[in-house]
C-alpha cells in the first residue's frame, strides 16, 4: 500500500507494496465473524495502522443552504441527523505496518476485511435511491446482507475486545486510524459501539467520544491533503495524483476503498 509523502512542497509516491502481491478481500458474514476477529487480534501487534471505510444508504437529510456555507456545528448536525436515521451496510478495514505491508497467509496473498451487515432492510428503512442503485451496481446484494449479514451488536462486541480501540484494559496496541473524509465513518462506528444510541448533541461531545474510543492517533487524509500542494478532490483523484492505483475491487466497496485509503 503506497503512502504519499510530503517533502516540502513536493509530493513523491514510493512503490506500492501491494503492486508486487495479490490482495484478497476477506468477506465477513455472521457465520465467520468470530474466526475473522480472531485473525485480526493475532496480527494487530504487527499491523497497527487501520484504514477505515463504511458504506451506508446515502444522505437523506440535507441543508437548505450550500454545504460550503455551513459552520462546523451545522455540518455536524447534518451528520448526526443522517446517522441517527440510517443503518450501516458495510465496514471495510485494512490493517498494515508502518511500511504499508498488509498481513499475509504465508504466501504472496495479502488481505483486507469487508464486514457485511444485516441491519439495513431495504423494504423497511429509509435510504437515498441513487445511493442504493450505486451500491447495487458495485456488487452489494441487499437481500444477501439481510439474510446472512452481521448484527451490528455482535460486531461491536468483537470490535471492543479486539485491541483496535483505545478502551483501557482492552487496548493491546497503539493503533493509528486512517480515513478519507471520515466523519460519517466514525459516526457510524460510534453509533454501533454505543448500542445504537443517538449521537451526542454537540460536535464537541462527539469528538470527545471519538478520542475516548479510538485514541489520539486519528488521521483524515482529506483534511491532510489541504496542506499538500496539488492535492484536492475525492479519494480517486487524490490517489491518482500521488500515483496510487486501486489494487482490487472498485469504488463503493468498503474493503477496496479502505485499501485505497
Amino acid at each position: 500500500m503506497a503512502a504519499a509523502v510530503a517533502a516540502g512542497n513536493m509530493l513523491t509516491s514510493p512503490s506500492a507494496a501491494t503492486s508486487r502481491v495479490q490482495v484478497q478481500v476477506r468477506s465477513v458474514w455472521a457465520h465467520n465473524l468470530d474466526q475473522e476477529f480472531a485473525l485480526i487480534r493475532s496480527i494487530l501487534p504487527f499491523h497497527p495502522f487501520v484504514a477505515l471505510d463504511t458504506e451506508y444508504p446515502g444522505i437523506i437529510i440535507t441543508s437548505k443552504n450550500p454545504y460550503c456555507t455551513l459552520n462546523v456545528a451545522q455540518r455536524y448536525d447534518l451528520i448526526r441527523a443522517n446517522v441517527d436515521a440510517l443503518c450501516i451496510v458495510q465496514v471495510g478495514l485494512t490493517l498494515s505496518d508502518a511500511a504499508g505491508n498488509l498481513p499475509c497467509d504465508g504466501t504472496f496473498m495479502r488481505y483486507v476485511w469487508e464486514f457485511n451487515f444485516c441491519d439495513f432492510d431495504i423494504d423497511r428503512d429509509r435510504y437515498a435511491p441513487s445511493s442504493i442503485e450505486l451500491l447495487k451496481a458495485n456488487g452489494i446484494d441487499f437481500q444477501k446482507n439481510k439474510t446472512w449479514g452481521i448484527d451490528s451488536r455482535r460486531f461491536s462486541a468483537h470490535l471492543a475486545a479486539s485491541g483496535l480501540l483505545s478502551l483501557g484494559q482492552f487496548s493491546t496496541a497503539t493503533v493509528s486510524w486512517i480515513t478519507f473524509q471520515g466523519a460519517y465513518d466514525f459516526a457510524f462506528l460510534v453509533k454501533m459501539l454505543t448500542g445504537g444510541r443517538k449521537l451526542p448533541q454537540t460536535v464537541h461531545d462527539f469528538l470527545g467520544l471519538v478520542r475516548f474510543i479510538f485514541g489520539e492517533r486519528v488521521f483524515d487524509l482529506k483534511h491532510l491533503s489541504k496542506y499538500c500542494r496539488g492535492l484536492y478532490g475525492g479519494l480517486e483523484r487524490v490517489a491518482s495524483t500521488v500515483q496510487v492505483e486501486r489494487a482490487m475491487g472498485c469504488r463503493h466497496q468498503s474493503g477496496s476503498d479502505s485499501l485505497l485509503t
